[in-house]
């Protein structure tokens, strides 16, 4: 292929895509995936690395090996199986605050060590909520410390999170032997040991300092407590149907109400009059949730969201009866939600919703479900719902009949459901399959323990087992469970180290970092290479800075004659442990809207706990690994 980019430009060139690559991350306007898939792209164009050496990171075991996980991991949160294990833990606790709140820290760091941070985080934030809910306390005493213990956790093993099998993957590459499923388990323990000592006093006494509100039930969340966080009935109105409107035997969707008047439908209530025996009749009140092919009939009580000049105008345009604005107290009585409720999502990161508006969400197509309001950051929005764009972390109120709710849990891959009435909360989940998980999982952690074969292949036998066992419907589900923006991610950022010692940029970097280690001993290289991996996790996620730190580290290393293996293992940490921003990991987005937390929580809390990790690592790595 002929170069596009004169050779004596390469290196500007390597260095201008790789700045430009980090400048998208942090910004965010664009996703990972695409951003690192043009990087790629604009090294192979330019003749900098060839098309096979661009492309090869999609053959990589890695990338296999991360889709397998995902899977199994899907297998885990579909089945129960990780709720039936962390429900028996947590009932031992009892209602002391302090037992359920270590019990909540050991059992996230487990399930960490096999599943992503991410898929910890939703499997244990319902039930997080409903343990804070029995003790009286406040959510966000506990969200926060779970999302850091899920990345904690993810240092047991070598498949507990991508770093640690990017690490590896620079390791084999350079020619030592594969690292084993614990080889990572004395970082783990030490990094728990922090977290149960540090980071779990800490948070206690600043997140229960917190003015958050307490959750006002013991068993679990209630409509009027969303109803109350969510300011429901602000702005609600309720109006009757005459027989003389216009409106009478039309469809919602023909009536365009949102785009004419600028106000919602969010419920109808319909008196039902039927025939029953010996000519009496039975009048009920039905609840219905309005969907496009809903039918107004005459007596509807429309209950509709919006201001009171719109909806004035509105009862004018199809004359309609204003009864009145919408009364808390008419809220809290449970008869009038026998058919219809509410309940709280949180969007995962790798939902498909995340950058779409509302109305192209298919929640109320593919559900019935209408999104009422979205809580992001400090701020609750309910004006223009339909043109709002989604965030991952956004907190959505959906209204809709509580049989389509219970659907919600089928689709764990796009959001949690983190706030719904106990009673309502069906588990509808392939619970038949849990021993098979359980089997399977006993197994591939066996063969990944005594290295029987390569890591690749026993978590891929593992997922093809379940997937063969009916832990899903169709292949579209498995395909569904795997997080594709993070492979691509992966798989394009891969050759950028290739580009990146063609061209010479990783023997200058990695030159500088040496003259420091002669200078100063391998201890301050250490540090260097800690402190630069933790301070980019701040900016971008966590797997492109293992990729883009590894190979450095590993170069530093080799030049010097010192064992890399505390070097890489101190990328691995750093590009795991990130505290201080809500953003480089999706684990502390997820529970930003669910906790209440602002980016300054994470900042005042987080950075001087990452920081100390950094300086505890710095010395604990050489102890544990000589150099």
């Amino acid at each position: 292929m002929t170069n596009l980019i004169p050779e004596s430009l390469h290196m500007a060139y390597t260095l201008a895509v790789l700045a430009a690559a980090v400048a998208m991350f942090i910004v965010g306007k664009l996703r990972s995936d695409l951003v690192a898939l043009c990087s790629m792209l604009a090294l192979t164009l330019a003749g900098i690395i060839t098309p096979q050496e661009g492309f090869s990171g999609f053959a990589n075991a890695i990338i296999f090996t991360t889709a397998g996980m995902f899977v199994i991991s899907r297998s885990i949160v579909r089945t129960g199986l990780a709720n039936v294990v962390s429900n028996r833990i947590l009932s031992v606790a009892g209602k002391n605050t302090h037992v359920v709140y270590a019990l909540i820290m050991l059992l996230a760091a487990l399930i960490g060590s096999m599943v992503s941070n991410t898929g910890t985080v939703a499997i244990m934030m319902p039930i997080v909520v409903g343990m804070a809910m029995t003790l009286d306390e406040s959510p966000s005493r506990f969200l926060m410390p779970l999302a850091f213990m899920s990345s904690i956790g993810g240092m047991f093993t070598l498949i507990g999170n991508s770093p640690n099998m990017v690490v590896n993957e620079i390791y084999v590459k350079a020619g030592y032997p594969s690292l084993k499923l614990f080889s990572f388990l004395p970082i783990g323990l030490v990094c728990f040991a922090y977290g149960m000592l540090v980071i779990t006093p800490v948070t206690g006494y600043f997140l229960s300092r917190r003015k958050n509100e307490k959750a006002s039930a013991r068993k679990g969340p209630t409509l009027k407590a969303l109803a109350d966080r969510y300011d429901f009935t602000a702005n609600m109105f309720r109006l009757t149907v005459p027989g003389d409107s216009p409106i009478v035997g039309e469809r919602l969707a023909d009536l365009r109400v949102p785009e004419r008047d600028g106000v919602y439908i969010q419920e109808i209530d319909r008196l039902d009059q039927r025939q029953g025996y010996f000519g009496l009749k039975h009048v009920r009140e039905e609840q219905i949730s309005p969907g496009p092919g809903t039918v107004i009939r005459e007596g509807d009580v429309l209950r509709i969201k919006g201001s009171k000049e719109q909806v004035e105008a509105m009862a004018e345009r199809c004359r309609l009866v204003l009864l009145g604005p919408e009364e808390k107290t008419d809220f809290q009585d449970a008869d009038r939600f026998v058919s219809i409720g509410i309940c709280e999502l949180v969007l995962m990161s790798s939902s498909r919703l995340v950058k779409r508006k509302v109305s192209e969400s298919g929640l109320r197509d593919q559900f019935g479900l209408t999104v009422l309001s979205i809580h992001r950051g400090e701020k609750y929005v309910w004006q223009n719902i339909k043109d709002q764009t989604m965030e991952a972390g956004d907190a959505l109120l959906v209204q809709g009949a509580w049989s389509d709710i219970g659907k919600l849990d089928e689709f764990s891959e796009d959001w949690v459901v983190v706030g719904r009435p106990r009673e309502h909360a069906g588990a509808g989940r392939l619970r038949e399959k849990m021993p098979l998980v359980a089997i399977v999982l006993v197994l591939m952690i066996g063969v990944l323990a005594i290295n029987v074969v390569p890591t690749v292949l026993a978590v891929l036998l593992a997922a093809t087992v379940l997937t063969l066992g009916g832990c899903f419907r169709n292949m579209d589900e498995v395909y569904q469970a795997i997080n594709w923006e993070t492979l691509v991610m992966i798989a394009s950022l891969l050759p950028m180290a290739t580009a990146m010692e063609k061209t010479g940029v990783l023997d200058i970097v990695s030159g500088v970092m040496m003259e420091i280690g002669r200078d100063h001993g391998p201890m301050v290289a250490l540090a260097v290479v800690y402190g630069v991996a933790s301070f980019m996790n701040i900016l971008i996620s966590t797997t492109p800075v293992a990729l883009l730190v590894a190979p450095v580290a590993m170069r530093i290393a080799v030049d010097l004659g010192y064992n890399p293996l505390p070097f890489l293992f101190a990328v691995a940490t750093a590009s795991s442990m990130c505290f201080a921003s809500p953003f480089s990991t999706p684990s502390n987005a997820l529970v930003m809207s669910a906790g209440r937390y602002t980016f300054m929580d994470y900042m005042r809390i987080g950075l001087p706990l990452q920081i100390l990790m950094g300086v505890v690592m710095v010395f604990v790595l050489p102890w544990l690994f000589p150099f």
